[in-house]
């Protein structure tokens, strides 16, 4: 019985050496090379950690949707343009630091750490987890999660 036992699983490993692995699926229309969702990803740490507005803007595509925590979504550039102008009204100061950065797929997550300054003067530590899908090489749509009551008076 060992010898057929032992032929039985010798036929079973050399077909499974003669089966094909699955051809990987085509990556959605679109979507970035690794090292292009790097490249990307360093450009967001980068702009946001010298305020580099103009910068930043540029990453965005023109119909991007934008969640921050606890609010609706908005869509298009001239949105992220506004929350941009509520921010700067809001904070008077910040020194960001990106703690993670994980790329891969279509996504780049960041975990960022920020000592703020608000309006009024009080002084805060911002953590926030930041999701950007990348599209043609630019983000498509970002989710941002953090605890608003941080930023509240």
């Amino acid at each position: 019985m060992a010898t057929t036992r032992g032929t039985a699983a010798k036929k079973t490993a050399a077909k499974a050496k003669k089966t094909k692995p699955k051809a990987a699926a085509p990556s959605p229309k679109g979507a970035p090379t690794l090292a292009d969702l790097r490249r990307i990803a360093r450009s967001i740490v980068t702009a946001t950690s010298v305020a580099d507005e103009k910068r930043m803007l540029s990453l965005y595509a023109d119909s991007v949707e934008s969640e921050e925590a606890g609010q609706m979504p908005t869509y298009g550039i001239e949105a992220i343009k506004q929350k941009t102008e509520q921010w700067n009204k809001m904070v008077t100061d910040s020194r960001w630091h990106a703690r993670n950065l994980w790329a891969d797929g279509q996504t780049v997550i960041i975990e960022w750490e920020a000592q703020l300054t608000l309006r009024g003067g009080r002084k805060t530590l911002f953590r926030e987890l930041a999701v950007h899908e990348i599209r043609n090489g630019k983000i498509v749509r970002e989710r941002y999660y953090y605890d608003p009551s941080i930023l509240g008076g």
